[in-house]
């Protein structure tokens, strides 16, 4: 099965992107890692102390082994490994982006205050938050499509992923999250 031009041309810049964020993720590490060691470190173990850590070390290990399926250095040639690295970095992301939200939300409760009612319309902001994204994920397993939103900002693409050298479909639920496209 032959790749179409296009797709290839848009691989080899999304991993020229995809080297060079990982690039800048671990410079940044090697920047801040004396002031992590400081001020994190000798810091009591605290709930918002974990969830920094799981984000800073979690994004670099996730993010490094994506990094090295994307290189080719992890590679296997069947498509059971491919639909497990899928289902792997899926998880990922969600833990990645949500250890984030978690944080963020904590920061703005410190900030406005700690009261009842404050951490009562964040909590239920967040909850309404993931309802949203649950449902979303529901539609696109169960059989909806909400890939024409991304019609708005692109051409509509079939949706293809290239894992191992070989193009597989994407499964519904990761169609909005990856960046492979093939006409």
């Amino acid at each position: 099965m032959s790749i179409p031009i296009q797709f290839a041309q848009d691989l080899v810049v999304r991993k020229a992107f995809s080297a060079a964020g990982h690039s800048v993720l671990v410079y940044d590490y090697f920047l801040t890692l004396n002031d992590e060691i400081l001020y994190i470190w000798n810091a009591p173990w605290t709930f918002v102390k974990v969830m920094f850590l799981v984000n800073r070390y979690g994004n670099l290990i996730g993010q490094t082994f994506i990094r090295l399926e994307e290189a080719g250095l992890l590679t296997n040639n069947s498509t059971k490994f491919c639909r497990s690295f899928v289902v792997i970095t899926a998880i990922y992301m969600l833990l990645s982006s949500e250890t984030i939200h978690i944080l963020v939300l904590m920061r703005a409760w410190a900030i406005w205050g700690t009261g009842k009612r404050t951490t009562r319309v964040l909590i239920w902001s967040y909850i309404v938050y993931l309802l949203i994204q649950m449902a979303g994920a529901l539609i696109t397993v169960k059989g909806g499509h909400i890939s024409w939103l991304l019609c708005f900002f692109r051409p509509c693409h079939s949706l293809k992923y290239v894992c191992s050298g070989r193009s597989f479909s994407v499964p519904r639920l990761r169609q909005g999250l990856l960046w492979g496209h093939a006409k």
